[in-house]
């Protein structure tokens, strides 16, 4: 079983301005890799407003690659596996409008979201944002920072796991009553 978690984040308000990817990998029972990459957003997507977020600027990313460059390695990565993501929609929405931008084929992963997961493994919490989630499971996290928050995504699915010693996703997912999504 691979699973993989990405985590995006975005320029601006466009879902097609996706200026870094963290992605955490977990396969056959550990975790393998955790890194982020950075891209210069496309150029009409090219505009810092949401800096005061994830403090990534337009010089930060100005000499890196955009999107297109990691596609290849990203299908690699990607092939065959699971994505889960914390609110999943907005990360296989940025995903599918990065595909678009450059006229790729979009990815037809399953994806799992770890919002619905945390709030049925853990009702009490008065919110499930991953921050809350993580600090609730004392899982180290640099929020908004690509690499930790696929990393705290990843943990949080882990924990879950743990909590019900259950080590496949077909099962855990029976357990809490939650079906894969398929992206189109």
């Amino acid at each position: 079983m691979r699973i993989v978690a990405l985590d995006f984040e975005t320029a601006n308000q466009s879902m097609a301005s996706a200026c870094s990817l963290g992605i955490a990998i977990y396969e056959e029972g550990e975790i393998v890799d955790n890194f982020e990459w950075y891209f210069k957003p496309y150029h009409r997507y090219n505009y810092f407003t949401n800096t005061h977020i994830h403090g990534i600027s337009y010089e930060d990313v100005k000499d890196e690659n955009e999107f297109v460059f990691y596609y290849e390695e990203l299908s690699v990565i990607l092939k065959d596996a699971v994505i889960i993501a914390h609110n999943a929609m907005f990360d296989i929405t940025v995903l599918n409008s990065m595909c678009d931008v450059y006229g790729l084929n979009h990815f037809t992963n399953q994806y799992l979201d770890t919002v619905t997961l945390s709030r049925r493994v853990y009702p009490e919490l008065y919110n499930h944002k991953l921050n809350t989630v993580c600090a609730y499971l004392d899982i180290d996290l640099s929020h908004h920072n690509g690499k930790s928050d696929a990393m705290g995504c990843l943990m949080i699915l882990l924990r879950a796991m743990e909590k019900y010693e259950i080590y496949e996703l077909d099962e855990l997912l029976k357990k809490v009553n939650i079906n894969l999504r398929t992206n189109l």
